[in-house]
């Protein structure tokens, strides 16, 4: 008994052997030259994921809210530009009606959201951050996506033109040129940060129209100006993270480099500090009275700090998140909002 115990034993132990080496054959497929194992799922995949299997309604919306990038929401925080800059803030009036082009504009950007990740899906496995996005990791079905998309699109486009033809335009304007971005123009260099950037500028003029005021042209300059830096940041932080593989994420990432970017940063940066200074010099809310100008220094360190940052390892590829983790970045922001709001409406 006990020889054919031995005997048993003996063969249980080949076979787990046999287990083993096939495992470690099957993962050697999958591993990548660096030594890391990266495994995708195919293109069918993403429509038969965790969402699909678990079958949760409560699974699928938690996706479809992350995709919509609640983080990014600050973005549409400019609308309320012109209602703070035109000294309207004690107007309920117009802060209903800034308000109201905020959530607009909630809605529209989570929609191109959506259209963008649906777009990018098999590029954004690749990318060691984008690949956690619920469409690229298979948690959110495509045809959720679309159908979530078409859906905050049509209803923002409907409430701009309800509240005004213009804002309908403005908020028309920035679903098509987003669209165009998202389809084929994110590929073409330079013109990719130009429409990002413009995307900020349409913001702060719906802002402005809502509140049925004028608003110095140094305002606009300055907002157009401030975005193309923070674009320009992300673009170099993307590259620097990616390294050799950038062009298999995006194609004109290829196009870039790191040097050009620098000197690129460098000189909006200056150029945005100058249109800052104008802007306080001749704004129609300070005409005659530039107290605006003490507020620059704030600006001036905030831009520094952000160039610090983008080139130091790590970057700010999310301009949002690193907002909130650099206290620096942050304090300079808070300080120059509070002087801003004590000098427009307390002095």
């Amino acid at each position: 008994m006990s020889g054919e115990s031995s005997s048993h034993n003996v063969d249980r132990q080949k076979r787990g052997s046999r287990a083993v080496r096939a495992a470690d054959s099957h993962a050697a497929d999958f591993t990548t030259p660096e030594g890391v194992i990266e495994v995708s799922d195919p293109p069918e995949a993403a429509d038969m994921g965790p969402s699909v299997a678990e079958g949760s309604v409560f699974f699928i919306a938690s996706a479809l809210l992350r995709s919509t990038r609640p983080q990014q929401w600050i973005k549409n925080a400019l609308v309320f530009a012109g209602l703070i800059f035109s000294q309207q803030l004690t107007d309920a009036t117009a802060v209903r009606s800034s308000v109201l082009m905020f959530g607009l504009f909630v809605l529209a950007s989570g929609g191109i959201y959506l259209v963008n990740d649906i777009l990018d899906r098999d590029a954004d496995r690749v990318h060691p951050l984008k690949r956690q996005r619920p469409l690229a990791a298979g948690e959110l079905p495509r045809s959720v996506a679309l159908t979530a998309a078409i859906v905050l699109l049509g209803s923002a486009l409907v409430g701009a033109f309800l509240l005004q033809l213009a804002l309908g335009a403005i908020l028309g304007l920035y679903v098509g040129m987003n669209l165009a971005y998202s389809a084929w123009l994110k590929h073409v260099v330079l013109l990719d940060v130009l429409l990002i950037a413009s995307g900020f500028l349409l913001r702060a003029a719906a802002g402005v129209v809502a509140v049925l005021t004028p608003i110095s042209p140094w305002l606009y300059l300055c907002t157009l100006l401030a975005a193309l830096l923070i674009i320009l940041g992300k673009r170099r932080s993307e590259l620097a993270l990616l390294g050799p593989r950038a062009s298999t994420h995006r194609r004109n990432l290829g196009r870039y480099t790191t040097a050009s970017l620098d000197r690129w940063l460098t000189g909006v940066a200056a150029t945005t500090i100058a249109a800052y200074v104008l802007y306080t010099l001749f704004s129609p809310a300070t005409f005659g009275n530039p107290i605006l100008i003490v507020t620059v220094p704030f600006v001036a360190f905030g831009l520094l700090r952000y160039l610090r940052i983008v080139r130091a390892p790590g970057g700010a590829e999310s301009p949002e998140v690193l907002l909130f983790r650099d206290p620096w970045l942050l304090g300079s922001v808070v300080l120059w909002s509070a002087t801003v709001l004590v000098l427009l409406y307390f002095v």
